[in-house]
């Protein structure tokens, strides 16, 4: 599994300043925390709808109930304004008790002070054994532990089984190359239907991560910058070219508008393609679109590719560190986390389980899109990976001119070694 780095986040925007002024150290403590309120009334917030704030408020609720003296409530917006309101929050010191972040906004919080170190609570409230040591790492910040991963995702590939057996084909794509070659013997350009979709022009750019960290790099340097060479994007950026030229994928627009309403209207949901680069969460929301005929499988690999190249989003649940109650608060994280009870109701609402042994008891209760989805995570956890910087503060700045210069690609605006030239120079303005 991945071991997260510790160190210094590039970049100091605003949100760090706000973070800075608004919130004091966190406080270096040998042990957890004995003391504790009369009345302890806890707030957990998440982003995301009423339903999946509704199953974990059971969670709280149930957790309440069996502890004297406790009450706790839920807040919820969509992931923009939820972020924009833990910014607020934190200027003025009253972030909620427990919430969660993403790796992208991890590491300011716990450069400013705002996050509870969990360390001492570790073995103490928080039993950390099924969650494994690697896990943890992805809370690490300088010598502490400031988030508990409770659930993860990862990538893999959509493929649409109908087309390929209606072809008499399988998928035994190993290598880019082999991704093409299929790729090709599926599409139809004259009509329209492509072998597979583009993932370059989107906002969201997990598939370059993957080829960067095949290439034994990283997207972001440990000491700011980029960790990737110019070769490793015009290669990637050449492969794409290619396969559009012949009409293997679609053109710029006919991806962008795609995108632009999510996966309703995605081109394999749509039965306009046959493969798409994807999160491995979204076989089951596109396979419900299209009633099912949707496999997952593992992404291929360049010749030579890193063998710890995999990595994984990680959802990590943090407390505030100016809780008036670390100690409930730490027991409500390990209730979250590692309660069957628990992942009973809540299920992989917010992605697979990092507990092992938790992520082993829903299995059973889950839909059979779902149970794929867990089973083929798991499975790739039993491949090496290796550590990853912290993610900058502008990252989300940078990834959009990154899908901005491959736009520029795509329309055969910009070369590949020109757009390569241009992207690395913003890269030094916004990275540093």
């Amino acid at each position: 599994m991945n071991a997260r780095r510790v160190g210094t986040v590039a970049g100091a925007g605003l949100l760090t300043v706000l973070l800075v002024a608004g919130c004091s150290p966190a406080a270096t403590s040998t042990g957890p925390s004995q003391e504790r309120p009369e009345k302890v009334d806890l707030t957990v917030a998440l982003w995301g709808g009423a339903d999946r704030a509704d199953l974990y408020q059971q969670v709280i609720d149930n957790f309440a109930e069996g502890e004297e003296g406790v009450t706790a409530t839920m807040e919820f917006a969509d992931q923009s304004p939820y972020f924009e309101r833990l910014t607020t929050s934190a200027a003025s010191q009253n972030l909620p008790d427990l919430f969660w972040l993403t790796e992208t906004h991890f590491g300011r919080y716990a450069e400013a002070g705002a996050l509870l170190d969990l360390a001492p609570y570790i073995g103490e409230n928080i039993d950390a054994d099924a969650i494994g040591e690697n896990w943890l790492r992805y809370g690490e910040f300088d010598d502490g532990i400031y988030a508990i991963p409770s659930n993860f995702n990862g990538q893999g590939v959509l493929v649409d089984q109908n087309v390929l057996d209606a072809a008499g084909l399988e998928y035994d794509v190993e290598s880019w190359d082999d991704l093409a070659e299929l790729a090709r013997e599926l599409a139809r350009p004259g009509e329209g239907y492509y072998g597979v979709t583009d993932p370059t022009v989107g906002q969201t750019q997990r598939a370059f991560e993957v080829w960067v960290r095949q290439h034994d790099q990283e997207v972001y340097g440990e000491k700011g910058g980029v960790g990737f060479d110019r070769d490793t994007l015009i290669a990637w950026w050449e492969y794409w070219a290619d396969l559009r030229d012949d009409g293997i994928i679609p053109t710029p627009d006919v991806q962008i508008e795609s995108e632009s309403q999510g996966l309703t209207n995605d081109l394999l949901v749509t039965g306009k393609a046959a493969i798409r680069l994807s999160s491995a969460t979204h076989l089951t929301a596109a396979g419900t679109l299209r009633d099912g005929g949707l496999t997952l499988h593992g992404y291929p690999e360049i010749e030579g590719a890193a063998e710890d190249w995999r990595f994984y989003t990680a959802l990590l649940l943090a407390a505030a560190a100016n809780t008036p109650a670390p100690g409930v608060a730490a027991d409500l994280i390990n209730e979250i986390v590692n309660a069957p009870e628990a992942a009973a109701i809540t299920q992989i609402s917010m992605g697979t389980p990092t507990s092992s042994a938790v992520s082993e008891s829903v299995l059973p209760l889950l839909s059979e899109g779902d149970r794929t989805v867990v089973e083929y995570l798991n499975e790739q956890l039993e491949f090496p990976t290796r550590p990853s910087p912290i993610v900058p503060e502008t990252s989300q700045q940078f990834t959009a001119e990154l899908a901005r210069y491959s736009q520029e690609v795509a329309y055969g605006r910009l070369s590949p070694a020109e757009a390569a030239d241009k992207l690395l120079a913003e890269a030094d303005r916004i990275l540093g």
